[in-house]
């Protein structure tokens, strides 16, 4: 943990490339980077790239070029930037942040062996460490994407930061291997791991989470479970579901899983929340079970989901309408987006499509940065940020940072 070095107002520079050579590519982004920063020091640094630049001599070299800058982020299927949308690169962005504005970062390492819970309370634990007698408003989390315990992590970071702080985050992403995912922490790259920023003072931000797919069928009540394997919904193997409504046998069930989990997620309803919670299905057993990217309650209301792109992209702009209400109109002076890897296989080449709703919603010249994730976490309501954080699927998240009047 480090407490971030601070200036006296928020400046912003990011930089991107799609070079094949990947540290031809972190140069190349790094400074443009710099160069939109107008300085060569920065209090922080975000990093998001696609799965080859992975290696440890690619965060060294980060490291080398950005001396004593904190960097934090994670690997993913593809890339955002103002840019545009690469499936081959990595976006920087650089921040300095004014004095009033409080930020530490921290990382854990060795997730699975440690526990999620545990996990979860370290990582907080370190990011609280300095922020002694100063407010705490808000928590930014990549994690790897392929730890078993997600839902602990989200548990432990609030049961150290409060049950109702806002906790928002990534789950890192590969090329659709679902083999490894990494994270950024100064240094060092890794998987089995997570890493943060917690921040207080004069920090505005506004956030906003839609996913846009539909209830389908009638509610049924998921009747077993373990974690995140439904065996049974409504006394019957989970797949009976799927079978009955698309008239598929469980081989061409699994045959063309990776279609249907993307256009018919499950939709859980929780006790107190309005909106579904979607799982995708990444597995089907033999004996009927679904396996879910993400835990499912026993005893919770589940519905067949349906979902297309054009319901894609109208939350899209819900969510930023969601965020831009949030920030009460005050400027954004940057974003990050947290974007389901499903919604980029659903969208297609219809994702950039979405990035100019993004950019028109914002304005051209409001820096974005973003990453497809194999999960997003925050709240299943955004308005006011209070409650449970949770981890979602298929969501378009969009977190705006500003700062306070």
């Amino acid at each position: 943990m480090n407490t971030i070095m601070q200036k006296s107002v928020l400046e912003i520079g990011t930089g991107a490339s799609k070079n094949r050579d990947c540290l031809q590519a972190v140069h190349e982004a790094i400074s443009q980077a710099k160069t939109n920063l107008g300085k060569e020091t920065a209090g922080l640094a975000i990093v998001f790239a696609t799965i080859e630049f992975a290696r440890p001599v690619v965060a060294k070299i980060i490291a080398n070029l950005l001396g004593p800058t904190p960097v934090i982020g994670a690997s993913s299927a593809a890339v955002i930037s103002n840019q545009g949308i690469w499936k081959n690169g990595i976006v920087i962005m650089l921040v300095n942040f004014p004095e009033e504005i409080f930020v530490n970062h921290a990382f854990v390492k060795d997730m699975d062996q440690k526990g999620g819970v545990a996990g979860g309370l370290e990582l907080a634990e370190k990011l609280l460490s300095g922020f002694a007698g100063k407010q705490r408003d808000l928590s930014v989390i990549f994690s790897d994407g392929i730890i078993k315990e997600k839902k602990g992590l989200i548990t432990g970071l609030q049961e150290k930061l409060g049950r109702s702080f806002p906790v928002v985050g990534a789950s890192a992403s590969d090329n659709f291997h679902f083999s490894k995912t990494f994270v950024y922490a100064n240094q060092e790259v890794f998987n089995n791991g997570a890493c943060g920023l917690l921040f207080g003072g004069r920090v505005n931000f506004g956030l906003g989470i839609k996913h846009g797919w539909k209830t389908l069928g009638k509610p049924r009540y998921i009747t077993k479970a373990v974690d995140n394997t439904v065996y049974e919904i409504d006394g019957k193997p989970a797949a009976d579901t799927y079978q009955q409504y698309l008239g598929f046998d469980l081989p061409r069930l699994k045959t063309e899983l990776k279609r249907i989990s993307i256009f018919y997620p499950l939709g859980i309803t929780l006790a107190g929340e309005k909106e579904c919670l979607l799982r995708n299905i990444i597995a089907i057993g033999d004996d009927g079970s679904c396996v879910c990217q993400g835990d499912v309650p026993v005893n919770s209301q589940v519905r067949l989901m349906i979902g297309t792109k054009e319901s894609a992209l109208s939350a899209t702009k819900q969510a930023l309408d969601q965020a831009k209400e949030q920030l009460k109109n005050c400027q954004t002076h940057f974003a990050l987006l947290f974007n389901s890897a499903s919604r980029l296989m659903l969208l297609g080449r219809d994702a950039n499509r979405e990035l100019e709703i993004v950019k028109e919603s914002l304005g051209e010249n409001t820096p974005v940065i973003g990453l497809y994730t194999f999960g997003e976490q925050a709240p299943l309501t955004a308005a006011g940020y209070h409650g449970i954080s949770y981890f979602h699927s298929q969501t378009f998240t969009i977190l705006g940072i500003g700062t306070k009047n």
